[in-house]
This record gives C-alpha cells, sequence and structure tokens, in this order.
C-alpha cells in the first residue's frame, strides 16, 4: 500500500512510488458475479462524456437544489465533506453550448471558449457534477476537456488544454477549472511567460508508457508551445491498488483560485469505484477504505514551479 503526505501550500511532498504502467480498461460496467464471488469487476476509465452517451434521465442527479455555490465557495472543504462523480459532466451527452472543444490538431483552447455553469446535485451519496451554458445560475467555470491517446502517442502523446487563464481573475472571470475523473491520465498547470497567464493542461495515459516517456511527452509539448511547468496532477499522486477486487484509486481533479492567497490551487480527491455505471449511467464512487487520505492539494505557485524531475 502506499503512504501519502497530504500537503498545502509550502508543505505539499507526496512520497512516490512505483509507476502503473497499464491502462484502465475503457468502459464502466456493473459486476456481472453474484455476491461474494471472487471475479474482479470492470473499474472506470478517465470519465468524458462524448456525443451520443446521453445519460438516462433517472440518473441524471437532478435531485434539490444545486449545492455549486457551497462548492464554489470554498472548494477544498466542499469535497473533504463530499465524494465528488464528474462522470457525465454532459447530461445531454455533448458540450454545453457555447463551448469549444480542442482537436487533435488544435489542442489549446482560449479559456474564453470553455466558460459553462456548474451544477451540484446530490444521489447516492454522491455529488454529482455537470456543466451547463455559460451564464447559468450558479458558478461560472472553465472546462477542460480530454483527448484519448492514438496512433503514434508514444511519441507525441496526447494534450488537451486551456490557455489564457488569468494570474488573478477579475470579477465576473471564472475561478476555477472543471474536467473529468482521472485514472492513468495527468492534469498540469503551466505558465505562459509571453502574456504571463495560465494554461491548465490533460495529459492522456500519463503512465501507459511509464513515466520517463510521459516526461518526455509533455517535455516536448512544453517546448511546442512556450510554456512552462508549474504544478502537476500525475496517477503517482492518486493510484492506489484497494479493496477484495486490488482496483485502483482514481482522483476528480479541480483547480480553483484561492482570493485570500492570491494564488491558485490544484486539487485532487481521491476516489474508488462503488457500482458500475450502465450505458449512459454514471458509475458510483466512494471514499477509498483503508484510510487512505482524501485529498491531494498542490500551490500553483510561480516562485516555486515543479520541475520535470519531480514527476514520476
Amino acid at each position: 500500500m502506499k503512504s501519502f503526505k497530504i500537503g498545502g501550500p509550502k508543505s505539499f511532498s507526496p512520497p512516490r512510488a512505483p509507476q502503473l504502467d497499464t491502462p484502465r480498461q475503457s468502459t464502466p460496467t456493473a459486476p456481472t458475479s453474484k455476491p461474494g464471488a471472487t471475479s474482479k469487476p470492470s473499474a472506470p476509465q478517465d470519465g468524458f462524456d462524448t456525443v451520443g452517451s446521453k445519460i438516462s434521465s433517472s440518473v441524471r442527479g437532478l435531485f434539490g437544489p444545486s449545492q455549486a455555490d457551497s462548492f464554489a465557495a470554498n472548494p477544498t472543504k466542499f469535497s473533504s465533506q463530499n465524494v465528488l462523480n464528474g462522470y457525465k459532466l454532459f447530461p445531454e451527452g455533448k458540450p454545453p453550448q457555447g463551448v469549444t472543444l480542442p482537436t487533435p490538431n488544435k489542442p489549446m483552447v482560449p479559456a474564453n471558449q470553455s466558460v459553462a455553469t456548474l451544477n451540484v446535485q446530490q444521489q447516492h451519496g454522491n455529488a454529482n457534477l455537470s456543466l451547463s451554458p455559460a451564464g447559468g445560475n450558479g458558478p461560472q467555470v472553465n472546462y477542460l476537456h480530454y483527448l484519448s491517446s492514438g496512433q503514434n502517442t508514444q511519441t507525441n502523446g496526447s494534450f488537451a488544454g486551456i490557455s489564457d487563464v488569468p494570474l488573478r481573475p477579475g470579477k465576473g472571470e471564472p475561478n476555477m477549472v472543471m474536467t473529468g475523473p482521472l485514472n492513468g491520465c495527468a492534469v498540469h498547470a503551466l505558465h505562459n511567460p509571453a502574456n504571463d497567464t495560465l494554461s491548465f493542461v490533460h495529459q492522456a495515459d500519463f503512465s501507459k508508457y511509464g513515466a520517463q516517456t510521459g516526461k518526455q511527452q509533455l517535455d516536448g509539448f512544453l517546448k511546442q508551445n512556450n510554456l512552462q511547468l508549474v504544478q502537476s496532477l500525475t496517477p503517482n499522486d492518486y493510484s492506489h491498488l484497494t479493496g477484495k477486487h486490488g482496483i485502483e484509486t482514481g482522483a476528480t481533479a479541480f483547480a480553483h483560485y484561492d482570493n485570500a492567497a492570491g494564488k491558485w490551487n490544484m486539487v485532487g480527491q481521491l476516489n474508488d469505484w462503488k457500482n458500475g455505471g450502465g450505458t449512459g449511467d454514471r458509475p458510483q464512487l466512494q471514499r477509498p477504505p483503508g484510510g487512505l487520505p482524501q485529498q491531494w492539494t498542490g500551490p500553483v505557485d510561480l516562485q516555486n514551479p515543479l520541475s520535470l524531475n519531480d514527476l514520476k
């Protein structure tokens, strides 16, 4: 069992452990064996919607008012008290109107083209996260998408990101970045010295070919886009074997701007697979058993940027 030291500003120092090099299975499915059986159930992969995977109305989690304002008011506290479920961020199976998604040829999307309204509803012990068009009744956030790895990605990797995020968001500007659950991927906060803004990037399958290859892919992406690494959340920070089936924990990741501290923080809440979702459904998540730390927190501090050599 890996051990973790969860830290905030100035205290974050998670020990690193052997890398998981095998990607997760592709589809969240419920176990088919009877209770007590020893077969290993499938576990969810990165939880991103695609066009056509519309979630059924019975599992949308539209029960009671949204708690998104409570989440946005104190994201770290809220996520310490609630199991965040980011599977099915798009309840209608497609991105909210006005949100531009990255493509392999254009992996970076301007932040002002990624704005959506955050909704948070409770269901089955999970705080279900979903996005609707910008300008709705709730916090405005930037959505960070995911592009799955494909051909030739062992050399170049697969990246999706948003650019031009203000270092200090002004009134009315989004102060949170949301992305889907992580199971083998990494999320990076990057600095653009040319215009003194931040970029956030989702790197697919960081651990698939080993950490060294993942770092080489990231290094190439940084040089190509003239960006500097500041903070990262990688599988080595969140992935643990848990439960009788030995399924690895995933993470629900987000970034938020702390007005009091005057800087961004990246947060990854560890989550464990509980029950698989059917076609178009959300899986149900739970806190990892065995007393594992619940959250990873790292400041996006330009004065103390992360080094590629720190990633494992």
